[in-house]
């Protein structure tokens, strides 16, 4: 099982966090549960576990006392929830998000364990069920000391909770989700407070609210807890007990939320519990300092101020309210709020120092929508409702002066996509489909500016129709009427690609061709081998580690690896073999060249723009582009030495095939330029976000004018970068 194919897995599970129907009676959860992990051999037996509940700080708390372990040495696994921007942040082991092929590999193995799970008696466990026993297995795996775990909803019911975990922990527990978990305090205290088990301690902060500090005190006393409470003072621990003694931590801290210094506690309490002295001040210190977690009082930038956060209740809301307000009396808020959540208390807690409130939807399917949203904001208050997301916050990031103070609020959704829009570091699976559809904007830019009526062609807009000459002519998604139909499907394959190009005499990295050994014997005049290590071999005879794998057909920079070893070589095309569609079967084996990435746009053998990729050392990612990477950067080429060279390879590239429109990936090594692959339909998004629409738009406006309008385009009216940058005098 591949990576896609696991994530394909898990998303046919039922999905109560995205509004699927809970599975069956709540008193089958946790056996359920338990019969999963029995089929895992019980992970969960072989490392220290602590599980994290609350509702606020839940995720920092949990987060910040993984990195203390690892900071003293020790393994640790962390499960959180919800997720970001891949569903593999839900599982970290030492600080990092496991690897797509360490995910496939546990998947593989949970749907191997739990097939004809129903005989179980619980019937069909769920996609979270399926995500927890995956991180309780892959920590087992890896070999971890310590295993922390995030409850999911409340406690009582929650997957986290189905086994007896050494060391539980309470975070201010606030309103929330009270259709679910009750309608006072006191009700919800008493559903977080089950993951605590008798004779193990149970860590809580002096600052939950009183009638929750007093409930925790009795029942735990009732149930024989250790309940440790953490205050600014110490730990007040139970009677007869030494509490951990709290290092000496700067209060308060630069750029942090005031509610930071009492989860820095929390969980500092909890590292001296498990580690004693051998969680040094100055580590703690360095650790504490150090810590991000995205998305949570997020400070992305000071002047002016973008900050984000997913403050999902109004408590929540009103603390981050008196953190803002310390910064600037006015803000100017954009906030999505998923069903479940009390929306009109948080809006009621923005309000004071609102100076304009943005209604959005964060495209989640419990979002609630921006017209019911509003009914709770009347009077003296600017506010504004857009459904599109993505446009508002690329328009009011963009839009933002000196002075100004933009905060992004409430749903994890939402603020996950705004720090897509900001390019802010994060582990990805892929890309939106707003990546895709920048190419159709460009296409409506330019056709407005040249007067060329367009319709929308699909319900789903992915289509634009443009008529020529009385006959229809379609904008596909990124796809475009300006190649021809073979030119394109050649231009689509790698392998096609690498022999013409040797044919036409292009410099491209030394390249071995094979074909799936595996495949259908209807394939067997094609195979090139008999075996995986025969490919393996036959790779070591020509090449020197590391080497590139690619599928003859790729998006976006999937489907490309990088190898360092023969057995993660073997692995890698074993898994390629196995997972391929049944006419899928061919994959390139390339050598590594070094150099800065560029990438040239062009038309036929016109070039028309050419930009290099640019990443900040350091970077580690399995995306082997750097513009798909966190801080990749578009910049443009303005070296007229550089484009006389580009424009050489071009005219070699027309030779080979004729492409109306097409992009070149290449490489500057020392002795000269070395053409990685053409792709026959450009995507413009990561250009445009460094660069604005405007070059693009020109490039669009010159190829309608030249194939679809009558008289064509000459050459001197070719829109060439040089010009653009002149004429914009950068």
């Amino acid at each position: 099982m591949d990576y896609f194919h696991s994530k394909r897995f898990l998303d046919t599970l039922q999905d109560w966090e995205r509004g699927g129907a809970p599975l069956g009676p709540l008193e089958d959860y946790l056996p359920r549960m338990r019969a999963l992990l029995s089929r895992l051999d019980d992970p969960q037996a072989h490392y220290t576990s602590i599980i994290v509940g609350g509702t606020d700080g839940k995720g920092t708390v949990a987060s910040l006392l993984a990195a203390l372990l690892h900071a003293a040495g020790r393994g640790v696994g962390l499960y959180i929830s919800p997720d970001l921007h891949t569903i593999r942040e839900r599982v970290q082991v030492g600080g990092k998000v496991v690897a797509k092929d360490l995910w496939a590999e546990g998947v593989a193995h949970l749907y191997e364990k739990s097939r004809d799970f129903e005989r179980e008696g619980y019937g069909a466990f769920s996609r979270f069920e399926a995500l927890t026993a995956l991180g309780a297995h892959l920590f087992a795996r890896e070999g971890v000391d310590y295993g922390i775990f995030e409850v999911g909803l409340g406690g009582r019911y929650d997957a986290t909770n189905a086994w007896d975990s050494d060391l539980a922990v309470l975070t201010p527990i606030h309103l929330d989700h009270t259709d679910v978990l009750g309608g006072t305090l006191e009700e919800i205290a008493a559903d977080k407070f089950t993951i605590a088990r008798p004779k193990r301690p149970l860590f809580t902060t002096a600052s939950q609210a009183p009638e929750v500090l007093a409930y925790l005190r009795q029942q735990s006393e009732r149930g024989g807890v250790d309940l440790y409470v953490v205050g600014a003072g110490g730990v007040d621990a139970p009677a007869g007990r030494a509490g951990p003694v709290l290092p000496a931590i700067p209060d308060p801290l630069p750029d942090r939320a005031s509610t930071y210094i009492q989860n820095v506690r929390l969980a500092t309490a909890v590292g001296r519990c498990l580690l004693g002295e051998a969680l040094g001040e100055a580590l703690v210190r360095e650790t504490v300092e150090a810590h991000q977690w995205p998305g949570r009082f997020e400070v992305v930038r000071k002047h002016p101020w973008i900050l984000l956060d997913g403050a999902h209740n109004p408590a929540a809301a009103a603390a981050l309210v008196e953190d803002l307000r310390g910064i600037s009396p006015q803000w100017t808020f954009v906030v999505g709020v998923n069903a479940g959540h009390d929306a009109a208390g948080i809006l009621q807690a923005i309000r004071p120092i609102a100076k304009e409130v943005i209604l959005t939807e964060s495209g989640h399917p419990k979002a609630i929508p921006a017209r019911v949203l509003r009914q709770y904001l009347h009077g003296g208050i600017s506010v504004r409702c857009a459904s599109d997301r993505l446009e508002v916050l690329k328009r009011e990031v963009s839009g933002l002066k000196a002075g100004d103070c933009l905060c992004v609020i409430g749903s994890l959704y939402l603020v996950a996509q705004a720090r897509d829009v900001l390019n802010l570091p994060g582990e990805r699976d892929g890309f939106s489909e707003d990546v895709i559809l920048e190419s159709l904007r460009c296409v409506e830019a330019a056709c407005q500016r040249l007067g060329v009526k367009y319709t929308a062609a699909s319900e789903d807009g992915n289509v634009l129709r443009l008529t020529r000459n009385g006959r229809p002519v379609y904008f596909l998604r990124n796809k475009h009427p300006f190649n021809d139909y073979v030119g394109a499907r050649l231009a689509e394959d790698k392998a096609y690609q690498y022999e013409l190009f040797l044919q036409a005499g292009l410099r491209v990295p030394y390249t071995l061709k094979v074909f799936n050994p595996l495949a259908d014997p209807r394939f067997d005049r094609y195979k090139t081998h008999s075996s995986v290590d025969a490919i393996v071999e036959d790779v070591e005879r020509q090449f020197t580690y590391p080497v590139v794998v690619k599928r003859k057909r790729g998006s976006m920079g999937q489907g490309v690896y990088l190898e360092t070893s023969r057995s993660g070589l073997k692995q890698r095309l074993q898994a390629l073999c196995e997972n391929s569609g049944y006419l899928d079967n061919v994959f390139l084996i390339q050598a590594v060249v070094s150099g800065p990435e560029y990438r040239i746009v062009a038309s036929q053998g016109d070039l028309l723009l050419a930009y290099e990729k640019r990443n900040d050392p350091g970077r580690e990612s399995e995306d082997l582009n750097p513009l798909h990477r966190a801080g990749g950067r578009a910049v443009r080429v303005v070296d007229p030495g550089l484009h006389s060279s580009m424009e050489e390879v071009v005219k070699g590239i027309a030779q080979v095939v004729d492409l109306g429109f097409y992009a070149i990936d290449l490489i500057l090594a020392e002795d000269g330029f070395s053409v990685l692959e053409i792709n026959p339909n450009p995507i413009c998004h990561f250009y445009n976000s460094h660069n604005g629409r405007s070059d693009f738009v020109r490039i669009y406006e010159w190829l309608i004018r030249k194939y679809l309008m009558e008289g064509g385009r000459s050459e001197s009216e070719r829109p060439d970068i040089r010009l653009a940058v002149a004429e914009r005098g950068d």
